[in-house]
């Protein structure tokens, strides 16, 4: 599974995170930027830049895969940040994905901290058994299939009921539905989002949704702006029910290119549903006064 670029963006939206998992001292309010050294002529992905000057810079590695360079390259970029931010503190942080990667290379271990993740976000989840970070991890460290697509809804949940911005819990459910879409790599779009019990992202956060709705806005753009985005939403539930039912009935096309922007919104959030709707039940919810 894909590891890296997920964690990242986890950590992106939250950087103090990697403070709270490894205990070390919170900078404060800090950003995680990739910064390109151009000495070692590579980026570095996962650097905290805390707002405070006086704050030590981190430079933080993801590692799910045996690698005796690790420690070296950390320490080289450390070397070279510091040098770029005008000899500024820095310090190194490696995450293990799994007991046993860490080659342990001395003098280095003195100089980088590690940490095996999984020990990481247990001790939290004794802690704090609904902490969003836990929930978004489990589908990476779960080893049952089956406790993983029992349990997907709940995970969802303590992420959706957490005290996040919509921002982060947009990000940390994208994390959470892109590894279920690795790990059940049999199952398609609606069986994840059964398995999430409606808990799924809208339409439009999903990437699915967002190439219906950009093939619809292409259909639409020709009418002007605000014409066009109003037809493209007609197009992308068109082409949503034609590409699950096949034809649409002429009655029911007609119905949905009358709607407003707001109503045809209000449609393909209900065509997303988990529920399924028939063309029957659209039908009639096309017809009702409330829509």
């Amino acid at each position: 599974m894909r590891t890296d670029k997920e964690m990242l963006k986890i950590f992106e939206a939250e950087p103090d995170w990697v403070f709270q998992l490894t205990g070390l001292p919170s900078p404060g309010a800090c950003a995680l930027r990739s910064i390109t050294i151009k000495s070692l002529e590579r980026t570095a992905d996962g650097v905290i830049v805390p707002i405070a000057a006086e704050e030590p810079l981190t430079v933080s590695e993801i590692q799910f895969q045996r690698d005796e360079r690790i420690y070296t390259r950390v320490v080289m970029e450390m070397a070279a940040i510091q040098e770029m931010h005008a000899m500024r503190p820095v310090q190194g942080v490696v995450f293990f994905g799994y007991n046993g990667m860490d080659p342990q290379p001395a003098p280095w271990t003195a100089v980088v901290r590690a940490f095996v993740l999984p020990e990481l976000l247990e001790a939290l989840e004794r802690e704090q058994p609904r902490h969003p970070l836990v929930a978004v991890f489990k589908p990476l460290f779960v080893t049952s299939d089956e406790a993983v697509a029992s349990e997907a809804a709940d995970y969802c949940r303590a992420i959706k009921s957490s005290e996040l911005t919509d921002d982060v819990k947009a990000v940390l459910m994208a994390v959470l539905v892109s590894w279920l879409e690795q790990r059940f790599k049999d199952k398609g779009k609606r069986e994840i989002e059964a398995m999430l019990l409606g808990e799924f992202p809208p339409l439009e956060e999903t990437q699915s949704g967002k190439d219906l709705i950009q093939i619809g806005e292409q259909r639409g753009e020709k009418k002007g702006l605000q014409q066009g985005q109003q037809q493209g939403l007609e197009e992308a539930a068109l082409l949503f029910l034609t590409r699950r039912h096949g034809a649409v009935p002429a009655a029911i096309e007609a119905k949905i290119r009358s709607l407003s922007a707001d109503e045809a919104t209000r449609l393909l959030e209900y065509l997303y549903s988990p529920q399924l709707p028939a063309l029957e039940d659209l039908d009639r919810w096309l017809a009702a006064p409330s829509r």
